[in-house]
């Protein structure tokens, strides 16, 4: 089973193998992952970075990660058929009782995957589309090699920092040992989305830290 085979034809373009470290593994066996990253349309972020977020983003966010199901769906099906056992984590979905935290953190995949480095906003910063991309990840017993971290992309400009409204990002540079708290207030910036942006859809989506973000801008 040639899982690139499917995400090219996908049209997924950028994906990487990791081994989860011990203790990470959210079901038993299932310690080998295949992240992937979809990026958002260039003029949905750029939208973004002039008048905010709005209810185009809205749509192309929740879009994008039905979109992000199917493919990880689509994956765990073929490795199925293959006599492996796999699952995926929504693209989308809270499980702690805080409502932030979902079973496993795509971005920790992500990175464990060589996709990109954690930015100052929390956010996966890829070289290809800075942080203009939504994650996938599918947990599986398939062998797959180990794609290797890469260096961080973020160049810890503080641009994200300067552009967040709510002041949540505390503008420190991460590392594998940083806890959340130093970097963002999370449940800051959910009351802040919940209170600014409810208007463009049912939920609550911002996106400003991301489009200020400068790596990746000038992709084609």
């Amino acid at each position: 089973m040639d899982y690139r085979q499917i995400l090219d034809e996908k049209l997924v373009p950028l994906y990487g193998t990791a081994r989860l470290p011990q203790g990470m593994e959210v079901y038993p066996g299932l310690r080998n992952v295949i992240s992937f990253a979809l990026p958002l349309p260039r003029i949905i972020i750029e939208g973004i970075r002039k008048h905010g977020p709005d209810k185009a983003y809205f749509h192309h966010y929740r879009t994008c990660n039905a979109y992000i199901d199917h493919v990880s769906f689509t994956l765990v099906l073929a490795l199925e058929r293959e006599g492996y056992a796999a699952v995926y984590v929504p693209a989308s979905q809270s499980v702690s009782d805080d409502g932030l935290r979902g079973m496993l953190s795509h971005k920790a995949a992500a990175v464990l995957c060589g996709l990109g480095g954690i930015g100052q906003n929390d956010l996966l910063v890829t070289r290809e589309y800075g942080c203009g991309v939504r994650l996938g990840t599918v947990m599986t017993d398939y062998p797959v090699e180990e794609s290797g971290v890469i260096q961080n992309p973020c160049t810890n400009c503080g641009s994200c920092v300067k552009r967040c409204p709510s002041g949540a990002l505390v503008g420190t540079e991460w590392s594998i040992d940083t806890p959340l708290c130093d970097i963002i207030d999370a449940e800051k910036c959910s009351r802040y989305m919940k209170k600014a942006f409810q208007k463009i859809g049912r939920g609550a989506v911002c996106g400003i830290c991301m489009a200020a973000c400068p790596v990746g801008n000038n992709r084609k």
